[in-house]
């Protein structure tokens, strides 16, 4: 099985790149999606690649207010793309869209935090301060901000009916993916999630109990190919 390259590169630490392109690149969508061991927060461009500031911070502040941004999770990245806008040549500059993250094991909250002085900012909250990795991407110019899940249990550790936490998310999207059906993913191990786990260790052929161990850990990642 190939190393995830996400789960080998990324880290807490802040990530910072300098760029200075010709001519101010504007922001067009901001998308965001999940993939079996990360979610994902891509922001697009209409021109060339920015630069980027990316980091773990005690809260979020609007720019150039400095007022405390409100975000769901438990903790946050602040995101900063420089130089660049969201204004357009053809007129001023709106509200930008961001995206719905509802369903995701570890985006809870996507929110702009200013357009000030050639420098564009996003609010992430998420369930938990785990790894992240930067990516750039071209056709069209995008940078991506991959953000790993909470692992379901690591060792012996057990998840059962009852738990809850960023863990307890990360298992019900890979229930939700492993067996193509749609699941709460709210972080609360109940009755829909133990019947889920006890379905899917029926597809495996293991001991359908419910219970989240080692062997259906390792059977989810052998399902899922991570």
């Amino acid at each position: 099985m190939t190393a995830d390259p996400v789960a080998v590169a990324a880290t807490t630490d802040p990530q910072h790149l300098e760029v200075n392109p010709a001519v101010v690149p504007t922001v067009v969508a901001v998308r965001a999606g999940g993939h079996p061991t990360f979610d994902r927060v891509v922001i697009e461009f209409d021109g060339e690649r920015p630069g980027y500031d990316v980091r773990y911070v005690p809260e979020v502040v609007q720019d150039p207010s400095g007022e405390p941004l409100p975000l769901r999770g438990r903790a946050f990245l602040q995101a900063s793309v420089f130089p660049a806008s969201t204004f357009s040549d053809e007129g001023p500059p709106g509200t930008l869209p961001v995206p719905s993250v509802a369903g995701l094991a570890t985006l809870r909250q996507i929110a702009e935090a200013g357009d000030f002085e050639a420098v564009v900012t996003l609010g992430i909250g998420v369930a938990a301060r785990t790894p992240f990795l930067v990516r750039q991407f071209s056709g069209p110019s995008r940078i991506a901000i991959d953000i790993t899940h909470t692992p379901p249990g690591t060792g012996s550790q057990l998840l059962r009916r009852g738990d809850r936490g960023a863990a307890v998310a990360t298992w019900q999207w890979r229930l939700h993916l492993a067996l193509n059906r749609a699941l709460a993913v709210d972080e609360i191990f109940g009755p829909a999630t133990e019947d889920a786990t006890r379905d899917f260790q029926r597809s495996r052929g293991l001991a359908a109990d419910g219970i989240v161990g080692p062997l259906t850990r390792a059977a989810m990642e052998q399902a899922l190919g991570i």
